[in-house]
């Protein structure tokens, strides 16, 4: 397939019209799910668009028929080729036409999206959010990229009040109440310790900043084991 600058919309499909059929729409008529979480940084993204101009083919757009906008798809999956499409000034693009509901939709967008680009952590955590409203987080790890007990985990990061946190951290520093931020650069695999001791531990505290107390707590054992100091 090849992607032409033809400015025209007579929608060309390839199959029926049904779930599956291969058509090309105007870029001006797709627009992004507002719960897509996959992003990509300047340069992968330039590199994505020099690799289409380049080989003048990529694979289609996963889009559904828009649902509150007649005549306009959402994107599912392609966000980042959409956009590297526009950048090469495209007007259309190969679209697999994918007609669901919301629910299915955000099923797509938590799996198809993990094949490329970078999640927002946060933004993560809201899609996770709105899919455990569907269906049991067991369900879900069946269905996602992510265990449960990840899933568990993206969802403890909405779980804190983040206004109190603002004011926490807003507090004067010699505050006995006031919250710390603290950075760590570790490797991948101490990376991977730590978030299997953290994670252990947290799944044992009940609260709000959970992962913070575990690596506390995780701090203290070490000491009290080791003769060492606690305050």
């Amino acid at each position: 397939m090849r992607a032409t600058g033809s400015t025209s919309f007579s929608p060309q499909y390839r199959g029926s019209k049904e779930t599956g059929s291969l058509v090309r729409v105007p870029l001006e008529r797709l627009r992004p799910h507002p719960s897509n979480t996959n992003r990509m940084d300047e340069e992968q993204l330039s590199k994505l668009a020099e690799n289409i101009a380049r080989e003048s083919e990529y694979p289609p757009l996963v889009v559904r028929p828009h649902p509150e906008e007649t005549g306009a798809y959402q994107v599912l999956d392609g966000h980042q080729r959409w956009e590297a499409l526009r950048r090469l000034s495209h007007k259309e693009a190969w679209c697999y036409l994918w007609p669901c509901d919301d629910q299915t939709a955000l099923v797509l967008l938590a799996t198809l999206n993990r094949l490329e680009g970078t999640d927002e952590p946060l933004r993560r955590a809201e899609l996770l959010r709105d899919l455990a409203a569907f269906m049991p987080v067991d369900e879900l790890a069946a269905l996602l990229p992510e265990d449960a007990a990840a899933i568990h985990q993206n969802l403890e990061l909405l779980e804190s009040d983040l206004e109190m946190l603002l004011a926490a951290f807003e507090q004067e520093p010699t505050s006995q109440d006031s919250l710390r931020a603290i950075t760590f650069v570790v490797t991948p695999e101490d990376e991977a310790v730590i978030e299997d001791a953290v994670a252990a531990v947290a799944g044992q505290l009940d609260g709000k900043n959970r992962r913070g107390r575990a690596l506390a707590e995780v701090a203290r054992v070490y000491l009290a084991g080791h003769g060492g100091s606690q305050k």
